[in-house]
C-alpha cells in the first residue's frame, strides 16, 4: 500500500498520544511533575493547540502546541480551523478573544465559532468520546470544566464571492479570569483570485427525516410547528451546498417554483405516488422548466437485490415509461451481480433503459469490470452517482463518527478520481432508534455495532435552546469535500484530466489506500489553489 506508512503513523501517534496522557495524569495526581502539553505564555494555566478542520481530537487525547496556522480559500467557499484547548485543573471564568480576519481593503472573511460536543463510541470494547456536534459559541467568557481533558472549538469561516484576492489575519487570545494572557494563536488565510460556482458541481441526494425532527423537538408530525422546523433543516443543508431530497413544500403549489429555481440545489425528488393524474400533474410541472427538469429525479425503490424486488422494478419504471416520458429516476444498489431462481441477474443491465441515475455504493468500483460497465453507461448519457451507508466499512471512505475526519474528505477525491458526479447518502437526521442523538451514537443498530452515526449529520438544536438544527464536524466535512471536488472539476476543467489525475494521486491511490496526513492533504489542496489562482489572474 502506497500509504500505509501514513496510516501506521498517524494510528501510532493517536495511540501514543493516548497513552501519555494517561500516564502523566497518573503521575501527576502521584505528584510528579509532567512535561506540559499544549503552547501557551510563562506561567499558563490554560495551552491550547491549532489543528485542521477535519481532525477529531479525542478528549482524552494529548494535544500538540502549534500556534501559527495558514490557511487557503476562494471565493464563495468556507473553511475552518479548531482550537483545542486544555487546562490541568478546571477553569472559571476564561475570556475568550479572537480580531476580525481582515486583508486587502480592509475587506473580512465571515466568521463563526463554535465549541464542540463529545459523543461517546464503544468498539472492540474500548470506550471513547469523539468531537462532533457544534454548538454556537458567542460569549466572551467560558469555562473548561473538567482538568486534564480536551476542549475543542471549530471556527467556521466564510469568504464570499468577491472577497478581494490576498492574505487576511485574526489572532485568538485566551485570557485567565484575573485578565493575564494565557495563550495566543495568530492565523492567516490567503483568499485566492478565484470564486466556486453558487451551484455546486457536485450533485448531491440527502435524505431529512422530518418525523425524527418533529419527535426530538416535542411537535406534532403533521403541524406546522414541524414544517417550520423542516425548512430550517433544510436550509442548513443547501448552506452546506448539500440538496436533500424533498423541497418542503408541495410541487404543484406556487411557492414551491422558488425552491425549485434555487441556484444552490442540484437535485430533488419527485414523489412516487399511487394516482396516474397527480402523478403527471407533478411530472408536467416540473417538465415545464428546463432548469427544473435537470435537477428532477424519482427514487421510488430502494437496493432491489432479488427476482422479485427487480420484477416489483419493471412495474414501477414500465408505470413511469408510461405516465412520465422522459423521466429520471435514481435506484441505488449495492450487488452487481447475483443469481436467485437459478437465473443471473446484472444491476447494471437490469436498470439500463429505465433508471439513468446509475448509484451503486462506493465499494463496487472495486469489483472487477464494474467501473468499465458504468463507463459504458456515461458514455450514452446516463449519469453516474455513488453511496455510503452502513457501509463499506473496514478501509474504505465513510462518514462514521468515530472515522478519521480525513476519511470524509477523501472520498470525494475518490468520487472525481473515478468520474462520478454525486453523492447520495440516505438521511441526515434518523434519530428513530435513538432516545437522544446527543448521547447514543449507534443510531442505527439494526445495522450492526459498528456504524456510529449512520444517517446523522445534524443534531436537534432543542437540546441547547435552539429551535432548528445543529451542525456537526462531519457536516461540515462533507462541505469541504465538495468543494474539494469542485476545486477538483476546476482544474480538470483548465488543465485537463491528468493534471487533474496527478493531483489526486497525491492523496489517495485507490478506495482503501490514501494519506493520513493533515500536512499531506493540505499541501495537495494548497497546489491546487495555487494553480487555480495563477490561471484566473489577470
Amino acid at each position: 500500500m502506497r500509504f500505509g506508512f501514513s496510516k501506521f503513523l498517524f494510528h501510532t501517534r493517536r495511540t501514543l498520544g493516548i497513552a501519555l496522557s494517561l500516564l502523566f495524569s497518573v503521575l501527576s495526581l502521584l505528584g510528579y511533575r509532567t512535561p506540559a502539553e499544549g503552547a501557551g505564555l510563562p506561567g499558563a494555566q490554560v495551552t491550547g493547540c491549532l489543528y485542521a478542520s477535519f481532525r477529531k481530537i479525542i478528549d482524552s487525547e494529548r494535544i500538540g502546541a502549534t500556534q501559527y496556522l495558514n490557511l487557503s480559500m476562494a471565493g464563495n467557499e468556507y473553511e475552518g480551523f479548531q482550537l483545542v484547548l486544555k487546562s490541568r485543573r478546571p477553569q472559571e471564568g476564561l475570556q475568550w478573544g479572537m480580531t476580525p480576519f481582515t486583508g486587502p481593503a480592509q475587506a473580512a472573511i465571515r466568521t463563526e465559532v463554535f465549541q464542540e460536543s463529545y459523543i461517546s463510541v464503544v468498539t472492540n470494547g474500548i470506550r471513547m468520546n469523539y468531537p462532533d456536534a457544534l454548538i454556537p459559541f458567542t460569549q466572551e467568557t467560558f469555562s473548561i470544566p473538567d482538568g486534564g481533558l480536551n476542549n475543542p472549538f471549530y471556527i467556521r469561516l466564510y469568504a464570499p464571492e468577491d472577497t478581494p484576492a490576498g492574505e487576511y489575519f485574526s489572532t485568538i487570545t485566551v485570557g485567565g479570569s484575573d485578565g493575564s494572557e494565557q495563550c495566543i494563536f495568530r492565523i492567516c488565510v490567503r483568499v485566492w483570485a478565484f470564486a466556486l460556482p453558487v451551484k455546486p458541481s457536485c450533485e448531491t441526494a440527502m435524505g431529512i427525516s422530518g418525523y425524527s425532527i418533529a419527535v426530538k423537538h416535542g411537535v406534532d408530525p403533521s403541524g406546522p410547528q414541524a414544517a417550520q422546523l423542516y425548512k430550517k433543516y433544510y436550509e442548513m443543508m443547501l448552506e452546506h451546498k448539500i440538496s436533500p431530497y424533498s423541497i418542503p413544500l408541495d410541487i404543484l403549489s406556487s411557492e414551491a417554483d422558488a425552491y425549485m429555481s434555487d441556484e444552490r440545489l442540484t437535485s430533488f425528488c419527485i414523489p412516487y405516488v399511487s394516482d396516474d393524474e397527480r402523478l403527471a400533474a407533478l411530472y408536467n410541472k416540473v417538465r415545464s422548466n428546463p432548469a427544473w427538469a435537470a435537477k428532477a429525479y424519482f427514487y421510488p425503490i430502494d437496493e432491489p437485490s432479488s427476482a422479485a424486488a427487480y420484477e416489483q422494478y419493471a412495474a414501477i419504471t414500465d408505470r413511469l415509461a408510461r405516465v412520465c416520458p422522459g423521466y429520471n429516476m435514481v435506484t441505488p444498489f449495492y450487488i452487481y451481480k447475483f443469481t436467485d431462481g437459478g437465473r443471473e441477474y446484472n444491476s447494471l443491465v437490469m436498470q439500463n433503459g429505465r433508471s439513468n441515475i446509475i448509484c451503486a455504493v462506493s465499494n463496487l468500483y472495486d469489483t472487477d469490470g464494474f467501473a468499465q460497465e458504468v463507463a459504458r453507461r456515461t458514455a450514452t448519457g446516463d449519469k453516474s452517482w455513488w453511496y455510503v451507508c452502513c457501509g463499506p466499512q473496514g478501509d474504505y471512505c465513510n462518514l462514521f463518527i468515530h472515522w478519521e475526519g480525513i476519511r470524509h474528505r477523501i472520498l470525494f477525491w475518490q468520487q472525481k478520481e473515478r468520474n462520478v458526479s454525486g453523492l447520495l447518502y440516505w438521511c441526515t437526521t434518523y434519530w428513530n432508534d435513538v432516545a437522544d442523538p446527543w448521547s447514543e451514537a449507534l443510531t442505527t443498530p439494526w445495522t450492526g455495532d459498528s456504524a456510529f452515526g449512520d444517517g446523522s449529520l445534524m443534531y436537534n438544536g432543542n437540546k441547547i435552546g435552539i429551535d432548528g438544527p445543529v451542525s456537526s464536524l462531519r457536516l461540515e466535512a462533507v462541505t469541504d469535500g465538495i468543494e474539494d471536488y469542485e476545486y477538483l472539476t476546476l482544474a480538470q476543467n483548465r488543465f485537463g484530466r491528468s493534471y487533474t489525475q496527478e493531483a489526486i494521486a497525491k492523496v489517495t491511490a485507490s478506495l482503501t489506500d490514501y494519506t493520513y496526513s493533515d500536512t499531506a492533504f493540505n499541501r495537495a489542496r494548497y497546489d491546487l489553489g495555487c494553480d487555480l489562482s495563477a490561471a484566473a489572474a489577470p
